[in-house]
């Protein structure tokens, strides 16, 4: 499980490395920057589906989004010398204290996370066959 952390930690770095890609690419106007966006976004998507294996998505979306919001309000600041005012830190705040909140209330085993369709179908055939076999049994 910490293994999925570093995924998710990969998907956020990889998705602000993106979102500053997509600033220098004025539109989707410039090659490079337009390259480095689509890169870094499949990167970080591809690391989040791989994170997503063992975490709760909505843990690992509300992670991925504050702290990717909070990481650009702050390389808004330095390096495309945005404002940041009282505004957006009180906001930017609120959205990490948000998801720290998530994550104290989501504490769960692994038994109670939620199985995919595709896995509640299968138990069900496979308890169908069951029931079957043992009436031709009888």
């Amino acid at each position: 499980m910490a293994l999925a952390y570093v995924y998710l930690a990969v998907g956020i770095v990889f998705e602000v490395l993106g979102t500053i890609a997509m600033k220098y690419s004025e539109g989707f106007t410039k090659v490079v920057p337009v390259i480095l966006t689509l890169v870094c976004h499949g990167i970080c998507f591809v690391a989040l589906t791989v994170a997503l294996k063992s975490l709760p998505i909505s843990m690992v979306y509300a992670i991925w989004a504050g702290v990717g919001t909070a990481f650009m309000a702050l390389i808004g600041l330095v390096i495309f010398n945005e404002p940041l005012p009282l505004q957006k830190v009180l906001a930017t705040t609120l959205i990490v204290l948000g998801v720290v909140m998530l994550n104290f209330s989501d504490k769960k085993s692994e038994e109670q996370i939620a199985k995919t369709p595709s896995e509640k179908i299968l138990k069900k055939e496979a308890s169908a066959v069951q029931v079957d076999s043992h009436r031709n049994a009888g």
